[in-house]
């Protein structure tokens, strides 16, 4: 079985990694995908790419086409336990460090006006994917 036909809330055991590509190979293994390693299914992206596992304490965004390239043996109801929901509420903005400042009238934005939007996150978190979703692009 290969990484991206685990289910969620299974775990399993990383056998090997194959790919042609000695960089991406090397990269893989950097991220801690390393034979040997037990791997937890925690969730996909609502467009099914990309998905989170975790491993090793932690957890890892990864592109469906390169879990194609890990297979998995030993698959096994998960015993590790959820992450706990994050509280809600309302919570100030911290604005440190960020450039963020609150608007100091509460007027619209002029109707035409361009508005600048910033997509940020980690190294493969699936800001690509969230971007293309929106636009339609590829």
């Amino acid at each position: 079985m290969k990484l991206d036909e685990l289910e969620i809330g299974k775990d399993a055991i990383i056998a090997s990694v194959a790919s042609d590509d000695v960089a991406l190979h090397q990269h893989i293994l950097d991220m801690g995908l390393t034979p040997g390693t037990e791997v937890t299914m925690m969730k996909y992206a609502p467009t099914g790419d990309p998905m989170e596992i975790r491993l090793r304490g932690y957890e890892l965004t990864l592109r469906r086409d390169t879990a194609a390239r890990i297979e998995l043996v030993d698959v096994h109801d998960t015993d590790t336990v959820a992450r706990r929901a994050p509280q809600t509420g309302s919570v100030a903005h911290p604005a440190l460090g960020e450039g963020y400042h609150p608007r100091r009238t509460k007027k619209a934005v002029p109707e035409g006006s361009p508005i600048t939007f910033a997509l940020a996150g980690n190294q493969n978190c699936g800001k690509t994917t969230l971007f293309n979703c929106l636009t339609g692009s590829n």
